[in-house]
């Protein structure tokens, strides 16, 4: 890469490989949130042998890709009662463990696609803040202020019942699910990576200016990747967070791990087994990604 300076071409090594890896990983986003869109479209695997339940939104929503599952059937009239106490059979439940398993994908999907364009959301809702024009200050912190101020389950709603009162279109639950964890988790990634670019020593800034780099290439190749590093255990909070918030869209018909646990809960007349089962996987989940992000933290401490 050239850059312009004193009518004299100056070599940048270090910004090229900067700018080129940042563009292959702007790169693969889009192609894992497209991917990640088209599965989540899709209808989702039967897993019981037995005769299955679609379940689906409305006459209108079926003409949509929307996600649908297939319901493990209820258990024989000759299964024995319960007894009372604390009865705990997990081996009713094995059956349908595929069934509960399939709602992974669902929730990591939601969740990295939530996390991606939230990060990208916030950081230009940070640069607004810390651009000095007026106007963009004012919407940047109103906007945060409405969505930090209002419940996320209320969020949800609004956007997956109001929109197609408003717009005339249906949207897909998919759809308003990844619309409002953006919306909601950008607002939160905001005001951190506001902190974080502010954090970096202002002699970086300085540096950059002098050299004629222009300013938006300055943020993107020298600004930004400090800024990330410092604020990835905010980062790391901010994703599991959106993980366990991931089952909240149950509510409008997203058949994930909770929901999946409650369909099995519904069709054997057990609720404790399935939900337990449901509460181990989400637990095996965030020690995964907690761990993921310790390791990746310590690789970059030591590039220091």
């Amino acid at each position: 890469m050239f850059l312009r300076f004193n009518k004299r071409a100056v070599r940048f090594p270090a910004l090229t490989r900067l700018r080129s890896r940042w563009a292959i990983v702007v790169l693969q986003t889009f192609l894992v949130i497209v991917f990640a869109g088209y599965l989540v479209a899709q209808p989702l695997p039967s897993i019981a042998q037995s005769p299955t339940l679609s379940i689906e939104r409305d006459t209108a929503s079926q003409q949509q890709s929307a996600i649908v599952a297939q319901v493990p059937a209820p258990p024989s009239t000759d299964a024995p009662a319960s007894t009372g106490g604390l009865n705990l059979d997990f081996g009713r439940i094995q059956p349908d463990i595929p069934f509960i398993l399939a709602g992974i994908p669902v929730t990591l999907i939601f969740t990295i696609s939530s996390v991606l364009l939230g990060l990208v959301w916030g950081g230009v809702l940070s640069l607004c803040k810390i651009s000095g024009v007026k106007p963009l200050q004012w919407f940047s912190f109103f906007y945060t202020s409405i969505f930090r101020g209002t419940p996320l389950l209320l969020q949800l709603s609004l956007i997956y019942f109001a929109t197609p009162q408003l717009t005339g279109y249906n949207i897909t639950p998919y759809q308003a699910g990844v619309l409002t964890f953006t919306l909601n988790s950008g607002a939160y990634m905001s005001e951190t990576i506001r902190a974080g670019i502010q954090a970096v020593d202002k002699g970086q800034a300085e540096a950059s200016l002098s050299l004629g780099i222009p300013y938006w290439l300055m943020m993107w190749d020298v600004i930004m990747p400090q800024a990330l590093k410092n604020i990835l255990p905010a980062l790391v909070n901010e994703t599991i967070s959106l993980l366990k918030d991931s089952s909240l869209v149950s509510t409008i018909g997203v058949v994930e791990i909770l929901r999946a646990a409650q369909i099995v809960g519904a069709n054997k007349y057990i609720y404790f087994e399935p939900l337990l089962f449901a509460g181990l996987i989400y637990y095996i989940l965030v020690m995964g990604l907690t761990y993921a992000a310790s390791a990746l933290e310590r690789r970059l401490r030591r590039s220091e």
